[in-house]
């Protein structure tokens, strides 16, 4: 195949995540010569509007994610995955004209089966393979893993954000057992090209990153109001609401903002002394790659980050607690043993993204 010149990247809008975690891809990009368009909606495009306002974005529309009040995967969430299934036909329509706008010859979707073209190279990113709608796997995961093995035999290209072998991060997710051209380009953060510096920011004692679709992420920020108020321990929460205007204010020993850029995030993470977090993939990897530990705290019901969660505590310096049992979770028992994290550690990336693209 030809090199690519005009590459259209698009990221899932579940969350923040597969925005955040695309920056190091969208930055070597840049930095090769290329033309890069953006697509999307919501939450993630702003993000990335935030990061790069200078280029050119294309809106393409799928719905908002939607948990349960109680256990995420519910009704609530499986209607969010049929109308997204309707969405696809909008979805490669809307495509198709940005490609003809743009003189789109590439394709860089996030998770987004929708973002294809059979007429030029397309390049699928997940960590995934392997879909679990449960922790111990049954029918419905072994058809949407068969679902979803089929979107990927579509692309040209798929791309695994992990390291293949026993050592990798997403466990059974990303095992390969059915695609021989599957590529692994190792762990991807946003924090990848940044140096860890010193701002003239506050420093906390327990840095709260808040994610996800609601109502579980607000859900769990109220958890954590409730458990940090009061304390002696000097809170920061980060409400992962890139959009929100809200004016906040601080509730006695806890701090609140909405969203930072990436220095300030990477300053607040790496002077805590406590990171709590959910266990959606992204974090992962975005703590990981700084040397940072943290308590992860599941999504309850969803099986992806329960997973991780579990397979993670005890790795890597995670430790892994349920939702209904943070509230009296001994914060001490958390690990607070941070590594040298591996930043600039970019090889498997730049040496896969320079064979594709």
């Amino acid at each position: 195949m030809e090199a690519s010149q005009n590459i259209l990247i698009s990221p899932l809008n579940w969350g923040l995540g597969h925005a955040s975690r695309i920056i190091p891809v969208i930055d070597y990009c840049l930095k090769s010569g290329k033309k890069v368009v953006l697509a999307g909606n919501g939450a993630s495009i702003e993000l990335l509007k935030s990061k790069y306002p200078d280029l050119v974005f294309v809106n393409i529309p799928s719905p908002s994610m939607h948990y349960g009040a109680k256990k995420a995967m519910g009704f609530s969430f499986y209607f969010c995955v049929f109308l997204m299934i309707i969405n696809l036909i909008r979805e490669r329509h809307l495509t198709a004209k940005a490609i003809k706008a743009h003189k789109i010859d590439t394709i860089i979707s996030d998770n987004r089966p929708g973002v294809f073209s059979r007429k030029i190279k397309s390049i699928y990113i997940t960590h995934q393979v392997n879909v679990f709608c449960s922790l111990k796997g049954g029918f419905f995961s072994s058809l949407y893993t068969k679902i979803h093995r089929q979107i990927i035999n579509v692309y040209n290209y798929c791309w695994i954000p992990d390291i293949e072998g026993e050592s990798n991060i997403s466990g059974r997710l990303s095992k390969n057992n059915y695609y021989p051209a599957l590529s692994y380009i190792g762990p991807i953060s946003r924090f990848s090209v940044l140096e860890p510096e010193t701002l003239n920011k506050n420093e906390y004692d327990v840095v709260c990153i808040v994610s996800g679709p609601e109502p579980q992420r607000s859900i769990l920020e109220h958890l954590l109001i409730k458990k940090f108020s009061g304390t002696d321990k000097t809170t920061l929460i980060i409400r992962g609401l890139p959009e929100s205007k809200e004016k906040l204010t601080d509730k006695g020993n806890i701090s609140f903002i909405n969203h930072c850029n990436d220095q300030e995030f990477l300053h607040y993470i790496n002077s805590a002394e406590y990171i709590v977090c959910r266990s959606g993939y992204s974090s992962v990897m975005d703590l990981i790659v700084t040397g940072n530990t943290a308590l992860l705290i599941p999504t309850p019901g969803q099986p992806e980050q329960e997973y991780l969660a579990e397979y993670l505590s005890g790795k890597f310096g995670f430790t892994s607690v349920l939702q209904d049992m943070f509230p009296v979770f001994d914060l001490k028992k958390a690990n607070t043993v941070k590594t040298n994290g591996v930043f600039y550690n970019m090889d498997a990336m730049k040496k896969i993204l320079d064979l594709h693209l």
